[in-house]
């Protein structure tokens, strides 16, 4: 069944998104599902301009990683990984629709079963803690800031409204998954052109006789693009940054998306490990330069044969080099 997406034009008035989106959010789509651990693929694009086009293939990403995936499963893994951490470890609590700083503990027996006990107040102020059940684990999150202190009374910061058009499209089951921070993905482009496209202009779904509104980030949740505290399921590298300077949490199955030749040229060598897509303009000063770097790679790959993507017709104007590889 096809997302049936509407845009929001600067008029005011909604209009399904073009046949060249759902295109891409289906490219995105395929890809996840070739997303595993054994091969590395690349999928490469050269069109007339790259407006939306990354975002939209992370849309298809997305959709097809949540259909797939167990929130069962995942607050398995989510719990085990906490329990694992060093005492004292910082991280976020949500409580009361608030965001709490707190420290782990460990793990000890409460009421017949396992919980997570954590101190969201300092030791001076009584050192208050709590017993988080299994159940309730994704509510924990790790907090990146190794010298945080305990206040001695906190009220916590106000959390990110949970989107109705996440439930949507991902299914309400997407709540529980988008709740532990994760790189699924990772742009690479210029900044002020992504941050627009995903955060300025209003999209939806139409259900139950009513519009379903929200911005592309409310499904990409991109860390940049977002409060420091909001759980994250996407990452952004600027084409212009310095190497290695961001964190970035990559695993075996991020995706890489570069939205641009500059982005692909400068940060090739980084992610060269990586499953990529690489978006390419060709009004793009770079455009010859990035093209004879994808042309070698693809020459020079341990390329398995019979590699190939179930896809409907393209759009005119776009051409599509995909691979895989060994890993």
């Amino acid at each position: 069944m096809e997302l049936e997406m509407y845009y929001k034009e600067d008029t005011g008035g909604w209009f399904l998104i073009p046949d060249w989106s759902t295109f891409f959010i289906n490219l995105g789509k395929e890809l996840a599902l070739r997303n595993t651990g054994s091969k590395r693929w690349t999928a490469a694009l050269t069109l007339p301009a790259k407006e939306y086009i990354a975002p939209f293939i992370g849309v298809g990403i997305l959709s097809s990683v949540f259909i797939k995936s167990s929130a069962d499963d995942l607050l398995e893994v989510h719990f085990q990984s906490l329990s694992s951490l060093e005492k004292y470890t910082p991280v976020w609590y949500r409580k009361n629709k608030r965001i709490l700083k707190a420290v782990f503990l460990g793990v000890t027996d409460y009421q017949g079963e396992q919980r997570l006990l954590i101190q969201t107040q300092s030791t001076k102020a009584g050192g208050l803690t709590e017993y988080i059940s299994k159940e309730n684990a994704l509510e924990i999150q790790l907090n990146p800031n190794e010298n945080q202190r305990l206040p001695n009374n906190q009220k916590g910061r106000a959390m990110t409204v949970e989107s109705r058009l996440t439930d949507s499209i991902f299914g309400v089951h997407s709540q529980a998954l988008l709740k532990q921070p994760k790189t699924r993905i990772c742009f690479v482009g210029g900044k002020e052109q992504l941050e627009s496209e995903i955060t300025t202009r209003m999209f939806a779904i139409y259900e139950d006789n009513q519009m379903i509104k929200g911005s592309l980030n409310d499904l990409l949740r991109v860390r940049q693009f977002q409060h420091s505290v909001d759980p994250y399921q996407s990452q952004f590298v600027s084409s212009l940054a310095r190497k290695n300077e961001p964190d970035l949490n990559l695993t075996s199955t991020s995706i890489i998306i570069y939205s641009g030749s500059n982005g692909f040229l400068n940060w090739k060598e980084d992610f060269q490990y990586t499953n990529s897509i690489v978006v390419l303009d060709r009004s793009e000063p770079q455009f010859e330069f990035a093209v004879e770097e994808i042309n070698n790679k693809y020459i020079q790959s341990n390329r398995t044969p019979f590699s190939k993507l179930d896809l409907e017709a393209m759009p005119g104007g776009i051409e599509l080099l995909y691979w895989e590889e060994t890993r």
